[in-house]
């Protein structure tokens, strides 16, 4: 039985309810929210410190004419991640636009400064590193934490791999490709290093994948062949 109590545990249906009911309101009280959502004031005040405890909801005392102090609950600013949001569709739509206005090279022109503030980001952290190892390490922990649930691993002495399970961008750049070129480019100018892309999200694989030479050191041990076909396999027992 799960123990979780986010909103997608075993009464996750009646706390999303909670959420919003709230999400239509400016406030709502437990007997309140007991008479919208038809069941019992001590039901509601459990979800309500469930919700509260994994700081979804906030809650201030608010005092009457006539009676006690009655607590309002409102949702805190945790918990607007819960409900839809179409960024990446407003995104694409204005690029769209932007591209039968101005043209493409417009566009491509606000995602290669998109990008341009990416590489800058990773650079940073990798001028930190002294090895081509660490160099490579960073990089890959600074795409994961821009969310593109990134790792690396060591393939040889001079050859890395660095595997990106999510695009955090995929909506955009299944719509403009070019935004994955730039992505290439700018790990190889940041590692000094040549970066051949292996798999690719956006062609259907589980990952994108990029296979990072050293330039310095790099004696061609393996052939391009061979590290993809040792990357493929490694994804098919990952």
């Amino acid at each position: 039985m799960s123990t979780t109590t986010g909103p997608n545990a075993i009464h996750g249906i009646t706390r999303r309810q909670v959420l919003t009911t709230l999400k239509k309101s400016d406030g709502l009280t437990a007997d309140q929210l007991s008479v919208l959502l038809g069941i019992t004031s001590m039901a509601v005040r459990k979800h309500l410190s469930a919700l509260e405890r994994d700081g979804l909801i906030e809650s201030t005392i608010v005092r009457r004419p006539v009676g006690r102090p009655v607590h309002v609950y409102r949702l805190s600013e945790l918990a607007d991640d819960f409900f839809p949001k179409h960024y990446h569709m407003v995104i694409t739509d204005l690029l769209s636009d932007l591209m039968e206005i101005d043209g493409e090279e417009k566009v491509e022109l606000l995602l290669a400064r998109r990008a341009e503030r990416t590489r800058q980001y990773l650079e940073a952290r990798v001028k930190k590193t002294d090895s081509f190892e660490e160099r490579v390490e960073a990089l890959a922990e600074g795409m994961d934490e821009l969310g593109y649930l990134a790792a690396w691993e060591r393939l040889d002495d001079s050859t890395y791999i660095i595997r990106q399970f999510n695009c955090a961008i995929q909506r955009v750049a299944t719509c403009f490709p070019v935004v994955c070129q730039y992505e290439s480019e700018s790990f190889g100018e940041i590692l000094d290093a040549d970066v051949e892309r292996c798999s690719h999200i956006l062609a259907g694989d589980c990952m994108c994948g990029y296979v990072i030479r050293d330039r310095k050191s790099y004696q061609g041990t393996k052939s391009p062949e061979s590290i993809e076909e040792q990357t493929k396999q490694h994804a098919a027992v990952s």
